[in-house]
């Protein structure tokens, strides 16, 4: 049985103001949440981004912000992806000590059609692809260029994108989206080898099948049976990668009882069936698995794309 664990993800900042910048290859990742900002853009390849209830397909050239504690997900489209991402705390804004906390939410994703942008997308890109590749080659006074760039970023959010902001008081914690995905995730991890039933779900988490049904659709984007889908393929990856167990075998410890309902389980959700993906070897995942779904990439090669993309760094 897998521990009980939260969908929140600690993020840790190398500098001292607040954020952080890198570069992943997605596979996929379960819904989670976190108090950093994060903006992610790909450089190559696509990559989709469950957000809200809805799936956007990002490209190179997109660039997409999700707010601080907003319910996000991440997968993989056919073609390979690697995606610059930069997260920063919701301190930042704070740069006066006696400034009121304030919560700003930005509305920034070129890949919705609703929402337009006062400038190219290149104009925000730029900045993040300066971050990285100062934090790549670490010159001397690196961290001197890094920050300007990032103050530069926050000024053009305020003045080209809408947002609104609110002050940051209590949260009523019990009826939070992300309070409700956490213990339906801690009650699925503890529970995904058995039969779950709909209504164990509801009266664990003290809602009606409606209710419940409408957080799945609003919020995770799926059915709460496809999220119980999505955990136990997630497990059955691990044993995979990681074992010699026979598919059976990682079929009933995931909680499927028979091979054939595990077969088209894990054929719909990650596109090839699990001798198929036995045989290829998954890259070794990176950082925290629960969460991120990062396989490896050659760094190198970004920094070298990065280099020759006047468009980012221009």
């Amino acid at each position: 049985m897998a521990e009980s664990f939260s969908l929140y993800e600690e993020i840790e900042y190398p500098f001292s103001i607040g954020f952080k910048c890198f570069t992943a290859s997605i596979e996929s990742s379960c819904p989670h949440w976190h108090e950093a900002y994060e903006l992610v853009t790909p450089i190559k390849g696509e990559v989709r981004v469950r957000h809200k209830g809805v799936a956007y397909t990002l490209a190179k050239g997109h660039i997409m912000l999700i707010n601080s504690r907003e319910i996000h997900s991440f997968a993989s489209c056919p073609r390979p992806n690697i995606c610059l991402f930069l997260q920063f705390s919701p301190n930042v804004f704070r740069l006066d000590r006696n400034q009121d906390s304030r919560i700003y939410n930005f509305y920034l994703n070129t890949a919705d059609p609703d929402l337009r942008l006062g400038i190219p997308p290149e104009r925000l890109i730029a900045p993040v692809a300066k971050i990285w590749l100062y934090a790549y080659e670490k010159r001397k006074g690196y961290q001197f260029r890094m920050h300007p760039e990032f103050f530069r970023l926050l000024a053009d959010l305020f003045a080209h994108t809408i947002y609104d902001e609110r002050f940051l008081g209590a949260v009523d914690t019990a009826d939070s989206d992300t309070y409700i995905l956490d213990r339906l995730s801690s009650y699925v991890h503890e529970n995904y080898t058995e039969d779950i039933s709909m209504e164990d779900i509801c009266r664990t988490l003290g809602m009606s099948r409606s209710t419940l049904y409408r957080f799945g659709k609003s919020v995770l984007g799926c059915s709460i049976n496809d999220y119980i889908h999505h955990v136990r393929i997630k497990e059955a990856k691990k044993l995979l990668r990681q074992t010699d167990q026979s598919i059976s075998a990682i079929a009933q410890a995931c909680g499927y009882t028979n091979d054939t309902s595990f077969y088209r389980a894990f054929k719909n959700q990650v596109g090839k069936t699990p001798n198929e993906y036995r045989k290829e070897g998954a890259a070794a995942s990176a950082s925290d698995g629960r969460i991120q779904g990062y396989i490896t990439h050659d760094v190198g090669a970004v920094y070298r794309l990065l280099k020759e993309a006047p468009l980012w760094v221009h």
